[in-house]
């Protein structure tokens, strides 16, 4: 029998991959239902109030527990530095939401959801590109595979819209790019910084192009339409910080394969929830697309697992061999 230790770790998993998953779909679906041309169909104005509830909430949270902002001092301290890296980031990332919630006026929550499959293979190449990832043709198989789910899913699609694809490709290619500078930022720079922090200043710097190109594109029926709607999207900016919270907790208190396999239960139940909630029609084509898909992700989580064991075991052999030299 598995002992008291392991049935609350395993509880803890549960609990957070549970908040994981049910923040994660609930938002796409909620951002899917408000941008109906009957709610809130003003994309760069919803994403605007995303990242303005966003620093507001990090600002009270940090006010309430710093503790929970470890790398905040490191933060203020090369906040020149910080905001070098922020800027494109905060723009790229004001992009990528912007053109995923305009496309929800043109495709399936389904359909874009397979497309999103795509981004590990848009992340590894440019990370290649930039000396971030070493190249290795077995990655490329492995990648292959998840490339060619996503191709049968996109073939597959019945409702197809250029103008929403296209839309989803500029998401997940300004996403991609955000990602790469994000992880400079919490891990290659000298920066370092935690999850929650980088959100704290990731979100201004997104809020102010978001603000500007509201007020450049302003149109007479946003206020109406928030003033009629104004709770929900309350509650769905709410929904988007939970979601970063939870994120953080995730990679803080979950191994890396219990986040794998939460990753890939988490895309089932998007797309099951897009088929129950919306009518989202999905092809046999789609369904085998994304099993394709999801066994590519599946391979592609276990070998960057065993990468980073291979990492740890160095690490560990380094500071074994350092005392024995400073010995001698």
């Amino acid at each position: 029998m598995p002992s008291t230790n392991e049935l609350k770790i395993a509880s803890e998993a549960a609990l957070i991959g549970a908040g994981y998953i049910a923040a994660s779909a609930s938002l796409i679906t909620f951002n899917k239902y408000l941008m109906h041309a009957d709610r809130f169909p003003f994309a760069k104005a919803l994403t605007a109030t995303h990242m303005l509830v966003t620093f507001s909430m990090s600002l009270i949270l940090y006010t309430v527990a710093p503790s929970l902002y470890p790398t905040m001092g490191k933060a203020k301290a090369n906040w020149q530095t910080l905001i070098k890296y922020l800027i494109p980031l905060g723009s790229l990332f004001a992009l990528s939401l912007y053109c995923s919630n305009r496309a929800y006026l043109y495709s399936s929550v389904a359909f874009l959801q397979f497309c999103k499959e795509g981004n590990v293979a848009l992340v590894f190449a440019m990370s290649c590109a930039v000396g971030l990832q070493a190249f290795s043709w077995k990655k490329v198989a492995i990648l292959a595979v998840v490339v060619s789910g996503c191709s049968l899913c996109a073939h597959g699609e019945l409702n197809f819209v250029m103008i929403g694809f296209l839309l989803q490709i500029t998401s997940q290619v300004a996403e991609s790019t955000k990602n790469i500078i994000g992880e400079v930022v919490m891990s290659g720079s000298d920066l370092k910084l935690d999850v929650l922090t980088f959100v704290f200043f990731q979100a201004p710097c997104s809020a102010v192009p978001l603000v500007i190109a509201c007020a450049v594109s302003w149109e007479p029926n946003i206020l109406p339409a928030f003033q009629a709607h104004w709770p929900i999207i309350l509650l769905n900016a709410l929904n988007a910080f939970a979601l970063n919270l939870v994120i953080a907790t995730s990679l803080k208190r979950l191994s890396a394969v219990a986040f794998v396999i939460i990753g890939i239960v988490k895309d089932s139940v998007i797309v099951a929830t897009s088929s129950f909630v919306f009518g989202d029609h999905i092809s046999t084509a789609q369904l085998v697309g994304f099993s394709v898909t999801v066994v590519g992700i599946a391979l592609w989580g276990n070998l960057k697992i065993k990468e980073q064991e291979e990492q740890n075991k160095l690490r560990e052999q380094e500071s074994l061999v350092k005392p024995t030299a400073a010995k001698v």
